[in-house]
């Protein structure tokens, strides 16, 4: 019986998703910890849709391929390719149009320091860097190199139920132009999100995200805006397969000549919704 008991707790817990352990998205912009196990590869698919500007009608669909691969139980990397839909409609500043267009590629890399469930906190550096073929303003032509170094904090509560995790970072842009007046940007980002996993597979919280921009890397006589964003997230953890899906109103923003009070409309949204599902290899 001891034995028959065992193999049932054994297979049980074979088919009960370990979504915490691997590199799942709870949150739709912010990063946990965690990485892939070596040799697992993970593929990503992301929907964003970016709407609502201070007058006339703005849509902006982004869609993002992702392949992720462990290298190592420490250390990750991926490539990803993104493609845009452009529809916006009296909107001041820019052009009337509707079209598809080819966003860009980016290669990303992740090494885990410490580990939120081994160390009692999560330590990770993100890289990321890639090449911007069209803007995601108006689908504009640009030429776009970054680069964007993250540190990520990740803290786990209540037996792995509570996760919080926090996001700093920056970004060096060259070859804005010709979509922008300049040609390089630096950037200050970032942001928060705490979940709670309230049934099993089922996980729901609030997260938020900032980005600042200050055009030719002058932070002291170029600042151009600052926006931030904040809203609920619902994650769905299947034993192969996980999806996550929130919502991100533009709680504040402001920049140079806006014509809205306490917020940002030249390059940003007043809604933000994103749709991610990932399958695991």
């Amino acid at each position: 019986m001891k034995k028959i008991a065992l193999n049932i707790l054994l297979a049980v817990s074979l088919c009960t998703p370990d979504s915490l352990h691997a590199d799942e998205n709870l949150f739709g912009f912010v990063y946990g910890a965690e990485t892939l196990p070596a040799g697992h590869t993970d593929v990503y698919q992301f929907m964003t849709l970016r709407t609502g500007k201070d007058a006339g009608g703005y849509y902006g669909w982004d869609f993002e391929t992702e392949v992720e691969y462990g290298f190592t139980d420490r250390f990750q990397g991926s490539i990803s390719i993104e493609n845009r839909y452009i529809r916006n409609k009296n909107v001041p500043g820019l052009d009337d149009t509707s079209h598809f267009t080819f966003g860009g590629v980016a290669a990303t890399g992740k090494y885990r320091i410490l580990s939120p469930f081994k160390d009692g906190i999560g330590l990770a550096l993100r890289l990321e860097g890639g090449f911007v073929y069209h803007d995601e303003v108006d689908g504009l032509l640009e030429h776009d190199v970054y680069i964007a170094p993250t540190v990520i904090l990740q803290k786990n509560f209540l037996d792995d139920t509570l996760v919080a995790e926090l996001n700093l970072g920056t970004e060096w842009a060259w070859g804005k132009d010709p979509a922008e007046q300049y040609y390089k940007e630096f950037a200050a980002q970032g942001g928060f999100g705490i979940s709670y996993r309230f049934a099993r597979n089922w996980s729901a919280g609030v997260e938020t995200h900032f980005r600042a921009e200050w055009p030719m890397f002058n932070l002291f006589h170029n600042f151009e805006h600052v926006v931030v964003y904040a809203g609920p997230t619902v994650h769905y953890a299947g034993k192969k397969w996980w999806a996550t899906l929130n919502y991100d109103y533009q709680v504040y923003g402001t920049g140079v000549d806006e014509i809205s009070a306490h917020q940002t409309f030249a390059e940003e949204t007043r809604h933000v919704f994103r749709l991610k599902v990932g399958f695991n290899f």
